[in-house]
């Protein structure tokens, strides 16, 4: 009986996949940050997680940084994501990184279905003065999306690439502006009938009103979806503890967490609300070097 139930479910996944890209690849948070800034964070990211939010923010995290995350969306106890990144600068203004994206479905001890995602990013200072600032990055995206198998069933595997760009601009150090154009050259996967990955376009404002607070407000719209709002806030309450709050639309959430950090070493804790479902907890640990 157990199998049959698996094998229905995989069928259904297979069956409803055309309808359902939207949540294939999608925008899930990977930074506890981000997630407690009310994922406000395309002009703000400040370690290795610039590879998923805006490549050219790398250019800001000055020494070698390793970052680690696991969660499970809204607490449901089938879905997992956990991502690995690291960045390092490789030259004069030069920056480069790499991560690893994980998120399963899984239902009985089956895998039901599982994404993941290798990123390669490297990001360039082109432009600097004693007032502004200029820089780029790109990343290179691999995909691998399975649908999962039982003894009879076999929705296969497929695997495509995303090409991201990067911009972000810096005035007198306390404004910066954040651009993210996401799978710019409109990937797909299917065999028989193509169906896109989703694309986006995030564009962020941060202000820096004094040493150790920072705000920031985004907007982020997805292919055929309606326009996301995330803002948020950032303030140093002492010299090991950060706090973070935020607001976002589409759904709507409140959010809020914490940095811990002593001699490089940081732990992170993000929450989100949700109008339906149970929020999310967001556990990370990184290091700078």
């Amino acid at each position: 009986m157990a199998k049959s139930k698996v094998a229905v479910l995989l069928l259904c996944l297979g069956l409803t996949a055309g309808a359902a890209w939207g949540y294939v690849f999608d925008s899930i948070d990977v930074s506890s940050k981000a997630r407690g800034m009310g994922a406000a964070w395309v002009a703000s990211a400040d370690d290795a997680t610039a590879i998923f939010y805006n490549p050219a923010c790398l250019t800001g995290v000055e020494a070698t940084n390793i970052y680690a995350s696991m969660l499970r969306p809204n607490s449901q106890s089938f879905e997992t994501l956990t991502y690995f990144a690291y960045s390092m600068p490789i030259g004069r203004r030069q920056y480069a990184g790499i991560s690893f994206r994980s998120f399963g479905v899984e239902y009985q001890g089956v895998d039901l279905m599982d994404e993941w995602t290798f990123s390669l990013a490297y990001a360039l200072s082109v432009m600097e003065d004693i007032h502004s600032s200029l820089h780029l990055g790109g990343v290179f995206n691999l995909y691998t999306l399975d649908f999962g198998r039982t003894s009879t069933v076999d929705l296969g595997t497929e695997t495509t690439f995303g090409l991201d760009i990067g911009v972000l601009g810096i005035l007198r150090d306390r404004t910066r502006l954040g651009i993210l154009l996401k799978n710019i050259n409109e990937p797909s996967v299917g065999a028989i009938t193509r169906e896109p990955l989703p694309q986006w376009l995030s564009v962020g404002v941060a202000y820096q009103p004094y040493y150790g607070v920072v705000t920031e407000l985004d907007l982020r719209a997805l292919r055929g979806e309606d326009v996301e709002v995330h803002m948020g806030m950032q303030f140093m309450a002492t010299d090991f503890l950060k706090l973070r709050f935020g607001f976002q639309t589409e759904p709507n959430s409140l959010t809020g967490g914490f940095s811990i950090g002593h001699m490089g070493f940081h732990l992170d804790y993000a929450y989100s609300s949700h109008a339906v479902l149970p929020g999310t907890h967001h556990i990370a640990l990184r290091g700078t070097f």
